[in-house]
């Protein structure tokens, strides 16, 4: 695809989440215009002053930045009143619906289908970013033998869930089966946009972040910022740097080179140990929980050079962590 030129209108999907928002930033800081998508207007008010506050004055955020309500992911209808004159499209919204929903697998699908029929009625989009998932590749506790890349695909849940396997067996694969339909879905929506651009003008790239830490632009905590965040008030419920895989979907966009491939976004594998420690090293006065008996590092070996290659170095884990909290106000 050609790059986008300065000023291009980049579609961004669900642009009031945690990675959405600060991938709108991006977009805004290197000159371009963005329509982001939200669920209702009620929740723009509070990411223009959260942009404003970033060092992004009004008057430009009045010229470059406009909002539409997509409520209904499978509506063909919205996507297509959402990508007239667009550019170039973000596609960062995440529904994490039911997880036990028997929809939650079709639902992905549909919708992921129809915001690409969308897409393809415009010559103008050259390209689609599509945020998916390290799980689509592996999920802990599961890990092969070998080195997996983002050439790879996590066919093993798949068959675990489709043909309904045991898992008893394995106490710790059995504490990760509420979240196979997530991993589920998320493979067969992105196999789905894959196996769709093979007739569009337009080309796909794919990230698959693990979890993300960072801080907080505006809002509330969601489930990506609050399994980092729960260790500050003493909650086990439980890497990558926010800023960098934001920088790495925009680039994403924006980079030639970088089309129709997947790109895995992880900067290390850590334990959430570690995390205690840096939060308690940090944030003295946060209720930080103890150190969990066994807790290791998941114990996959991934490649990812070729994203780390494309962002010149990631943002320590430690950073991260310490960003987040301040900006929760420890």
């Amino acid at each position: 695809m050609p790059a986008l030129l300065p000023n291009s209108l980049i579609a961004i999907t669900g642009v009031s989440g945690y990675i959405a928002s600060y991938t709108g930033l991006w977009a805004l800081r290197a000159g371009h215009r963005m329509r982001g998508t939200i669920r209702s207007m009620a929740r723009a008010a509070s990411l223009k002053a959260a942009y404003e506050k970033q060092g992004i004055p009004a008057d430009e955020l009045n010229k470059n930045l406009e909002f539409v309500v997509v409520d209904d992911l499978s509506s063909e209808e919205q996507w297509t009143n959402t990508f007239e004159h667009v550019d170039g499209v973000i596609h960062a919204m995440l529904s994490l619906a039911d997880l036990s929903d028997p929809q939650l697998v079709p639902d992905a699908v549909s919708a992921t289908r129809a915001l690409l029929r969308a897409a393809k009625k415009f010559l103008s989009i050259k390209r689609v970013v599509f945020v998916s998932t390290i799980c689509t590749v592996s999920m802990p506790p599961m890990h092969s033998s070998r080195v997996l890349t983002a050439r790879d695909w996590n066919d093993a849940v798949l068959n675990i869930f489709e043909n309904n396997l045991p898992v008893a067996h394995d106490p710790m694969l059995k504490s990760a089966t509420p979240f196979f339909p997530y991993a589920v879905a998320k493979i067969k929506a992105e196999r789905a946009a894959w196996e769709f651009v093979k007739e569009t003008s337009f080309d796909l790239v794919t990230t698959l972040p693990g979890t993300t830490m960072g801080p907080m632009l505006h809002g509330t905590l969601s489930l990506t910022p609050g399994v980092a965040a729960s260790g500050l008030k003493n909650d086990t419920a439980g890497a990558k740097s926010l800023p960098n895989q934001c920088r790495l979907l925009f680039l994403a966009l924006t980079t030639p080179s970088m089309g129709g491939k997947r790109y895995l976004v992880v900067a290390k594998q850590f334990d959430w140990n570690q995390v205690y420690g840096i939060y308690r090293k940090h944030f003295p006065n946060a209720q930080v929980p103890e150190d969990i008996e066994g807790c290791e590092p998941w114990a996959q070996r991934l490649e990812f050079t070729e994203s780390s290659e494309i962002l010149g170095g990631w943002i320590s884990l430690e950073q991260s962590l310490v960003d987040l909290g301040k900006s929760l106000g420890y």
